[in-house]
């Protein structure tokens, strides 16, 4: 009987909690991919820097836990170590859980990890040009900070400033691979 009881407060509070934590929002960053340490590890000249932009949704279930989806754009990376130019486009989308610790009011700090499903279209050049393109499926994980704020018209607002590793680059860019990270600014309303 103690451990129904007890099960029945649990449940009761933690619902409380999500009627009081329900929170929609939309946004939109924009910031600048890069490939990682491999491309200087294996000595490929990689032009790993670009824009990186993503559309997002997400659903703050919880005063500390949030679902988000987002499509993002990774850019362009190019590899140009050898007489053959590489150049590496990946779009795709993202499924992640965001972990939320508040420092204040306002301010919080997050921790993500997800799934991302994306397509990379590689396009190799030499004399002649050549296509392919590979659908991948890799872990993706991510931190950053959080700025939620009412405005005059009693609209609720969120900044974010956000560091994202995303998906691996196959051997199709360069061998071993290349990890992408991404660091984003992006703005959103709740609703």
């Amino acid at each position: 009987m103690k451990s129904t009881m007890r099960l029945i407060f649990v449940f009761l509070v933690f619902s409380f909690s999500i009627a009081h934590a329900e929170e929609k929002y939309v946004g939109f960053s924009l910031g600048f991919s890069a490939a990682d340490q491999e491309c200087d590890y294996f000595d490929y000249d990689c032009d790993g820097d670009d824009t990186f932009f993503k559309m997002y949704g997400g659903y703050k279930f919880h005063p500390n836990f949030a679902i988000e989806a987002s499509f993002q754009d990774t850019g362009n990376i190019k590899d140009k170590s050898t007489s053959q130019v590489t150049t590496a486009k990946s779009e795709g989308i993202n499924i992640s859980l965001l972990a939320l610790i508040p420092i204040s009011e306002e301010l919080e700090l997050f921790a993500k990890m997800g799934h991302m499903t994306s397509d990379t279209s590689y396009t190799r050049t030499t004399t002649i040009t050549e296509t392919s393109s590979e659908d991948e499926s890799n872990f993706t994980y991510g931190a950053g900070l959080l700025w939620e704020f009412e405005s005059v018209d009693k609209n609720q607002y969120q900044l974010r400033l956000e560091f994202e590793k995303l998906q691996e680059l196959g051997d199709q860019f360069i061998s071993g691979g290349a990890n992408i990270t991404a660091w984003s600014f992006g703005g959103a309303i709740l609703f």
